[in-house]
């Protein structure tokens, strides 16, 4: 098959492009979803306002299980604090399969929204005990392995979580699964960016200045 005949025509009401809207346009897209120079003005009509795919700048995906736990009225001091101990409980249930197979469905719902990529704010690294897996990183191929099931542009973006407070404390129990010494930290985006492509990239979160001291930052 040749590349020309792998590209299709559309047009749309209104079309987004880098210098404005264009009125009665014409788009084309290739197999792998990327934009090509139209060939004409032919092409099935895809709808009056057409937008490129637009990224999701800040997700934790897990979460996306957790609804419905947290979205109703509990004690009259609830609060994020509240919430978080919430969050916490559930994330203890989460390992690998659970959390590919949640950002999985999760991705396919951002596509269907329109979201063409992800930036994963991802801070669940260990086992619920604060215990690495055998293979460090099987957390975050698991989204990794999310991202490519569903055809979704992928921004991974390891958390670094050192201490529990602005006094250096150390993690709670609940927060153990989330923490990384600095060399960990450093050894483990090594290991990630093996995984990156065009559709993958590995950056660099810190979560807070609370839980990130200033010698590690």
């Amino acid at each position: 098959m040749s590349i020309h005949a792998a590209v299709r025509q559309f047009r749309a009401g209104q079309l987004w492009r880098a210098d404005g809207w264009h009125a009665d346009a014409a788009l084309a897209v290739g197999a792998d979803g990327r934009l090509h120079e139209p060939a004409d003005h032919d092409g099935e009509m895809i709808g009056n306002w057409v937008l490129p795919g637009m990224p999701n700048l800040h997700s934790h995906a897990f979460q996306r299980a957790m609804a419905g736990l947290a979205e109703r009225k509990g004690r009259a001091d609830d609060s994020f604090w509240s919430w978080r101990e919430t969050m916490y409980a559930f994330a203890a249930t989460i390992g690998p399969d659970e959390l590919q197979a949640i950002a999985a469905q999760l991705y396919v719902e951002m596509l269907k929204a329109g979201y063409t990529r992800v930036c994963e704010f991802h801070y669940l690294h260990h086992q619920p005990d604060g215990t690495p897996y055998a293979q460090p990183e099987a957390m975050s191929l698991a989204l990794v392995e999310a991202a490519r099931e569903a055809g979704i542009g992928l921004t991974l973006l390891p958390v670094l979580y050192i201490s529990g407070g602005f006094d250096g404390r150390a993690l709670s129990v609940r927060q153990r699964r989330f923490g990384h010494a600095v060399d960990a930290y450093l050894r483990l985006l090594e290991t990630l960016r093996r995984q990156e492509s065009e559709d993958v990239c590995v950056g660099i979160a810190l979560h807070s200045l609370r839980a990130v001291p200033e010698q590690a930052l």
